[in-house]
């Protein structure tokens, strides 16, 4: 419940602090004096619109807080917890909403700042608003549903869990399948490819580093009569094949015999011998080597446009699938993976599918049995609001339940219940949200939360003159109900109808005032005796009239104050 209330820089409002009690609060005053606003700040603290017209002219920022006792509100508890933002030990709660001159605003939970979108559920589990404002959780086809359920009791609440469980099994199957499976189309072209690709790269079996091998024997190859020219020159020079030259191998021997000879005489020269002989052999290495490679040089016009078709080959390869062949071979192994996969899809679909039709058919007969339980349920609320109805003065009102069913599936099955209404014979049901007289939507209001108190979980209402346009027998009953109401839940009423005023627990009087040219309103919390002093104000009496004050003091009597 709201425990207190402060407003600051709201409208025509300065400061404002509220001490609210249990049961039946009241708000009274003259016409005009500012008692909506009340209602409109309320409005604004439980996530309704914010607009800069709402600062007080002169203030930078308007503020309204609400502290709140949840202690009773298991939902609100559960949701702090959910966002992170768990309760105190009392499981106290404070919302604040702050709008700035330049139209900003900002929403806190317990001195945390959030977003309007975390905000606002904060304050649809603790409020509901009922007169013209857009705060009604009752004109929510999803709330009514809620509503009905709880109404209806065990039976259905147990089944709609039965179906949710499904729901949600149901919704692993989709989400897997969707997950999982490619369409048709799609998966037959990506086999189609990956099938492709791996019959052009197994054609050609590519291996990893060939194309820097064959980029060589291709330079050979090109090259091949100036190598050949060359290595021959080479060959002749060192062992004098061609007779017209002394050849370097036969120079070199001849110096290795005189440093031997040297070496044998003067011990001094034998490093050099030996350095010779090592030259010597080394050049005869060479010399076999030169001769393989001559031997290795004659030029094949064929061979040499094999090896630029593989050449080609691999690149083309190397183009499509990867940056080198050693990435190619990589595709080929990722590809056959995929293949297999994709392959061993169609049989995985099947499954799949035959696991989802059999889950939808079990949720199909579970969500049917919901919805027979509902109807049933349904008819018996609207008997029970039409009861209501006709004691707050809507006698040829008709208040039913409308069912239309959803396209798809949820976890609350098929059904989207509808509360519509009717307030003259012969007059078409409409949506509860469609009625225009603020009056009969107060009163339909009333007669559903006097009928639902015990199933509706939000422990604070709010009624904005819900005497609006009633009087008479009428105007007691509504007193009788909100009163009634008020052992189920903490009620905020703002009227002008002395017998409402009358049944009470706590009465606010609320006054304008104008002050240096400054127009303010106050509100103060009534005594006893000031409370006779409205009383009689509202009934139309002067405070010294014994007829006016006997009356009032018999209102608040019935009302349980005297």
């Amino acid at each position: 419940m709201l425990v207190q209330l402060v407003i600051r820089d709201f409208a025509l409002i300065e400061k404002v602090e509220l001490m609210l009690g249990t049961g039946l609060n009241v708000l009274t005053g003259e016409t005009g004096a500012g008692k909506s606003i009340i209602v409109d700040a309320m409005n604004l603290l439980v996530g309704g619109r914010a607009s800069s017209d709402l600062v007080r002219n002169g203030a930078e920022k308007a503020l309204v807080q609400g502290y709140f006792d949840c202690r009773s509100c298991r939902q609100v508890v559960e949701k702090a917890a959910e966002l992170g933002l768990p309760l105190s030990e009392d499981q106290m709660l404070l919302l604040t909403r702050e709008v700035s001159r330049g139209g900003r605003s900002a929403c806190r939970v317990d001195g945390q700042a959030v977003p309007l979108a975390v905000y606002r559920p904060f304050g649809e589990l603790l409020v509901d608003l009922h007169g013209q404002h857009e705060h009604q959780s009752l004109l929510r086809v999803g709330q009514q549903r809620e509503l009905l359920d709880r109404y209806c009791g065990a039976a259905v609440l147990q089944q709609r869990s039965l179906v949710s469980k499904i729901y949600r099994k149901m919704t692993l199957l989709r989400d897997e399948y969707g997950k999982e499976q490619l369409s048709g189309e799609e998966a037959r072209r990506r086999l189609d490819y990956l099938q492709y690709a791996a019959a052009e790269i197994d054609r050609v079996q590519p291996t990893p580093g060939e194309e820097e091998e064959l980029q060589q024997k291709r330079e050979r190859l090109r090259y091949a009569e100036k190598l050949a020219s060359l290595a021959q020159g080479a060959f002749a020079e060192l062992t004098g094949n061609d007779g017209k030259i002394v050849p370097a191998y036969d120079l070199l021997s001849s110096v290795t015999e005189k440093l031997r000879e040297i070496a044998q005489i003067d011990g001094a020269a034998e490093e050099m011998a030996q350095s010779m002989d090592g030259i010597l052999f080394g050049l005869e290495d060479l010399i076999g080597k030169l001769r393989s490679y001559q031997e290795g040089l004659d030029f094949d016009q064929d061979y040499a446009e094999e090896v630029e078709e593989r050449l080609f080959s691999l690149r083309d390869l190397m183009r499509k699938y990867g940056a080198s062949l050693a990435e190619v071979c990589d595709y080929r192994l990722q590809a056959a993976a995929e293949m297999e996969k994709l392959q061993g899809r169609t049989e995985h679909k099947e499954m799949l599918g035959k696991e989802y039709e059999k889950t939808l058919q079990e949720y199909n007969s579970e969500a049917e049995q919901l919805s027979s339980l509902r109807r049933e349920g349904a008819a018996s609320l609207s008997r029970s609001l039409a009861a209501e109805l006709h004691g707050l003065g809507l006698e040829n009102a008709r208040l039913e339940i409308g069912f239309t069913r959803a396209a798809a599936p949820s976890a609350a099955g098929y059904d989207l219940p509808e509360f519509l209404f009717s307030a003259n014979p012969g007059a078409p049901l409409k949506p509860l949200a469609r009625i225009a007289s603020g009056g009969e939507m107060s009163r339909v209001m009333l007669a559903l939360k006097v009928v639902l108190a015990e199933n509706d979980q939000i422990p604070t209402l709010i009624f904005d003159e819900i005497d609006a346009g009633i009087g008479g027998l009428t105007l007691q009953a509504v007193a009788e109900r909100l009163a009634a109401l008020g052992m189920e839940k903490q009620v905020l009423c703002v009227t002008h109808a002395p017998h409402i005023a009358g049944r009470g627990r706590t009465h606010f009087y609320v006054e304008k005032s104008v002050s240096r040219g400054k127009t303010e309103i106050h509100v103060s919390l009534l005594d006893p005796g000031q409370r006779v002093d409205e009383v009689v104000r509202m009934l139309g009496g002067a405070a010294d009239e014994e007829a006016a004050r006997n009356h009032a003091l018999q209102i608040l009597k019935n009302g349980g104050d005297q």
